[in-house]
C-alpha cells in the first residue's frame, strides 16, 4: 500500500549573545530525539548554525539528501539570515519550530523569518511548543508527510489510457504541461490500442488463479466465466501497462464503451498501492494518489450521487471499482456484473463506518481548486445499486455543503480517516485554491 516515511532536514539556530546559547548544541540532540520517536527519518546538522557561512554549509549538505522538508529550530533569537542562507540552498517546505522558553526569545526569532520567507514567497509553517511537547512533535510530523506526499507526486508518473478525457466530461480536461508546472507529475499517455492489444494477449490460463484469489472470503458470487475473464484479463493487462510503462497510478477511459470491464482492475489495483481512476480523469486519479498516501490506505474514486434527508447525508457512490479494504469485511462484498453493461466484475458494499475526507481537484492553470471536507460514514439503508456506496455526514448539514460545493467536480474522492488540514497544507504549497467546508 502506498504511505510515506518523511526524511527532513533538523537545524538548530542560535545567537551567540542570546540567553541559552550556551544549551543550543543540547537542543538540537533533543529535538532530532523527539522528532526519530515519532518514525521520522531525521538528518541533523552537526552543530547549531550561529553565521551566514555556516547556513550556507547546512544548506548545500542538505541539499544533497533528498530530503521532503527542513526543520529549523531556534535556540535562541537569531539573525534571520542564519536560518534563510539555510533555505535559500534547497527550496524545501519550511518548518520554523519555537520553543516556549521566554528567556532565549526562540519565538521571536521564528515570527521575524517569517516575515522574511512571506516577502520572498518562500513556503513555511511555524509550530511552536517545547521539546516535549506532543501536539507540536505531531504537527512537525504532520507537516512533514505533506511534504513527503508532494514530492512522491511531483516525482511521479501518470498513465492515461485513452482520450485526454471522455465525451461529456469536459471537467476532467486537463493541461499535462500547466500539471507538470504546478504539481511536478508527468503525465504518459497510452493508446487504446495498446490497451486492448495487452488485454487479448492475456492467456485464459492466467485467469484461475487470480480469480481464486479475489473471491476467496467474499460474499455473493453472481457473475458468469465469461464476465470473470473479461473482469480478470483486464486488471492483469492494466497491471501489465503500469509495470511496462514505470507508472505510479492509472487513468482509464472506460465510459461508455468499455463501461464494467475494468471494474475489477480499479478495485484491485487500488487496494495493491496503484491509484487507479475511472473515466481518464487525471486529476481524480492524482487526489486518489494523494489520499493514499496520506492515510496509508487506498481512496475510492465516487461520484456525488444523492441526498438522504432523514440521515443528514450526501450519498458518494459509483460503479463496483472500490478496493476490498474500504469495506466492513470481505463477507460483506457481493461480486457482481457492472450494473448497467452487465459486464466484468463489480465489487458491490457501502464503505465502512467511520470518519472519512471527501476531496475533489478540478481546474487548470490559475483556477485550479480543491474541495476538501471532513465527515463520516454512516449505515443507511440501501439507495443505490450494484455499486460502492458511502453515506457520509459532514460536519455541516447537507445543504450549506452543497453551496461551498458549487463550481467543483462532481467526481468526489473518498479517503478513509480525517486528512483534511493535510489536504490544506498541500494546497498551500502548491497553489492550489483549497474550497473548504
Amino acid at each position: 500500500m502506498n504511505s510515506v516515511t518523511p526524511k527532513i532536514g533538523l537545524a538548530t539556530i542560535v545567537s551567540p549573545f542570546e540567553v541559552g546559547a550556551e544549551n543550543a548544541g543540547k537542543v538540537l540532540s533533543q529535538g532530532a530525539a523527539a522528532l526519530r520517536a515519532t518514525g521520522l527519518s531525521v538528518i541533523h546538522a552537526p552543530r547549531p548554525i550561529d553565521s551566514d557561512d555556516e547556513g550556507i554549509r547546512v544548506g548545500r549538505e542538505f541539499a544533497k539528501q533528498e530530503l521532503d522538508a527542513i526543520c529549523i529550530l531556534y535556540a535562541t533569537y537569531a539573525d534571520d539570515t542564519f536560518a534563510s542562507s539555510l533555505l535559500e540552498q534547497s527550496g524545501l517546505p519550511a518548518i520554523l519550530w519555537g520553543t516556549n522558553d521566554y528567556d532565549t526569545g526562540s519565538i521571536a526569532g521564528v515570527q521575524q523569518l517569517s516575515d522574511i520567507l512571506t516577502e520572498i514567497g518562500q513556503y513555511y509553517r511555524p509550530v511552536y511548543g517545547n521539546l516535549d511537547d506532543l501536539r507540536a512533535v505531531q504537527e512537525i510530523v504532520s507537516l512533514s508527510r505533506v511534504s513527503a506526499a508532494k514530492r512522491k507526486i511531483a516525482n511521479s508518473r501518470i498513465g492515461v489510457v485513452g482520450y485526454p478525457h471522455i465525451k461529456g466530461q469536459t471537467q476532467a480536461a486537463f493541461d499535462e504541461i500547466e500539471l507538470h508546472r504546478k504539481l511536478g507529475a508527468r503525465v504518459v499517455s497510452v493508446s487504446m490500442h495498446q490497451f486492448v492489444t495487452t488485454v487479448s494477449s492475456i492467456q485464459d490460463r492466467e485467469v484461475s488463479p487470480i480469480w481464486k484469489k479475489v473471491s476467496e472470503g467474499m460474499g455473493a458470487v453472481s457473475v458468469n466465466e465469461e464476465q470473470i475473464n473479461e473482469g480478470v484479463k483486464t486488471y492483469l493487462a492494466m497491471k501489465r501497462i503500469v509495470e511496462e510503462r514505470h507508472l505510479d497510478a492509472i487513468a482509464l477511459e472506460d465510459w461508455n464503451e468499455l463501461i464494467g470491464l475494468p471494474n475489477l482492475g480499479f478495485a484491485l489495483l487500488n487496494e495493491e498501492g496503484i491509484p487507479a481512476g475511472c473515466e481518464a480523469d487525471v486529476h481524480s486519479t492524482l487526489t486518489l494518489y494523494l489520499l493514499s498516501l496520506l492515510t496509508g490506505k487506498p481512496a475510492f474514486h465516487g461520484e456525488l450521487l444523492g441526498i438522504l434527508e432523514e440521515e443528514d447525508a450526501l450519498l458518494v457512490a459509483h460503479y463496483g471499482v472500490g478496493a476490498p479494504s474500504l469495506a466492513e469485511a470481505r463477507s460483506r462484498i457481493s461480486l457482481q456484473p457492472d450494473r448497467s453493461s452487465h459486464k466484468g466484475v463489480s465489487l458491490v458494499y457501502q464503505v465502512k463506518p467511520g470518519p472519512v475526507t471527501i476531496a475533489s481537484l478540478t481546474g487548470r492553470r490559475d483556477s485550479y481548486r480543491m474541495l476538501i471536507a471532513a465527515g463520516e460514514s454512516v449505515s443507511a439503508r440501501e439507495v443505490f445499486h450494484g455499486g460502492v456506496v458511502a453515506n457520509v455526514r459532514f460536519k455541516v448539514h447537507w445543504r450549506e455543503f452543497l453551496r461551498k460545493a458549487e463550481g467543483m467536480s462532481h467526481h468526489w474522492m473518498l479517503g478513509l480517516g480525517d486528512v483534511s488540514q493535510q489536504l490544506e497544507e498541500y494546497c498551500e504549497m502548491t497553489g492550489i485554491k483549497p474550497v473548504i467546508t
